[in-house]
């Protein structure tokens, strides 16, 4: 459980998230960051059970510096990494299937293939519907980075690759919900100004702590606007949770003063509801006419 967010603003990326870690019914929130700065200008967001994603970026990140060692002058691209991740994420899921299904019938992928002439129709028809409907933990990966087309967020849902740029943000975890809330309600766009964007990314993340599972602690970097340009926000955490918290005041305040105004209306509907007799005239609904003045 967990919540991670990106938003983009004029060409830089900023990112959020919190420290809590999930692996199976385990829960606990190390000084852990759930980030994996796969180069200088990509960034991997994870959410969801951490041993699977751990053992994925693993071989993501490997696969990564192979590709840098094999040219260094050419920046990778968002997109590409995001499809790496999707290889990965299918070759452990297969992984997963053949042990729990194919292994105990003394088969792996390569021979369920090659032996179903020896079976059963029914056999194979049960095999393949299992294999089909295997159930597996879900998982979801933000992947934000600058590239040589700009500013970029793709999110990856059980290995599934959407890019989100039109949009200009993402959000994933169990405070999915409420991080997106706080995004769409302030309008964000990609062409907002940054320190707003800065200030709306950690509020988001902050708004998410609600949802059950997500961590108090908090983690913030930026990408961009250049590519190369990847920078932690440690130091100016705590600024943001003083601003966060002055502007929460200022919302409280409103909100007091909008209760009282809305009191003072529902007393006048009151009023003079309990004026009105026990008779309704035809006056009473506007537009309608009362059954006794219809004509026949």
């Amino acid at each position: 459980m967990t919540v991670c967010v990106a938003a983009i603003a004029r060409g830089i990326i900023f990112c959020a998230s919190d420290q809590m870690i999930t692996a199976g019914d385990i829960q606990f929130e190390p000084q852990q960051t759930k980030a994996y700065p796969l180069t200088n200008s990509i960034v991997a967001q994870v959410a969801g059970d951490a041993s699977i994603q751990s053992q994925i970026m693993q071989s993501v990140g490997a696969e990564v510096k192979k590709r840098i060692r094999a040219d260094p002058k050419i920046w990778l691209n968002v997109r590409d990494i995001a499809e790496l991740y999707r290889h990965y994420y299918e070759e452990l899921r297969i992984m997963h299937c053949e042990h729990d299904i194919l292994a105990p019938l003394t088969l792996d992928r390569h021979t369920w293939i090659s032996r179903q002439k020896e079976m059963d129709s029914e056999l194979i028809t049960k095999i393949a519907t299992e294999l089909m409907n295997y159930e597996w933990e879900e998982t979801a990966v933000i992947f934000s980075g600058i590239d040589s087309s700009g500013a970029h967020i793709y999110v990856a849902r059980n290995g599934v690759i959407s890019c989100q740029d039109s949009v200009g943000f993402a959000a994933i975890g169990a405070g999915e919900w409420h991080a997106n809330s706080q995004l769409m309600f302030a309008g964000h766009t990609k062409e907002k100004s940054v320190p707003e964007t800065l200030l709306l990314v950690y509020s988001a993340k902050k708004r998410a702590e609600v949802a059950p599972g997500v961590g108090k602690g908090t983690d913030m970097f930026a990408i961009g606007p250049s590519v190369g340009s990847f920078s932690p926000i440690i130091s100016e955490i705590e600024g943001l949770e003083k601003i966060y918290r002055n502007e929460q005041k200022r919302h409280n305040r409103a909100a007091m003063a909008a209760r009282g105004e809305a009191d003072r209306y529902v007393q006048e509907i009151v009023k003079r509801a309990t004026e009105k007799t026990q008779e309704r005239k035809p006056a009473d609904i506007e537009g309608k006419t009362s059954p006794d003045t219809k004509s026949v």
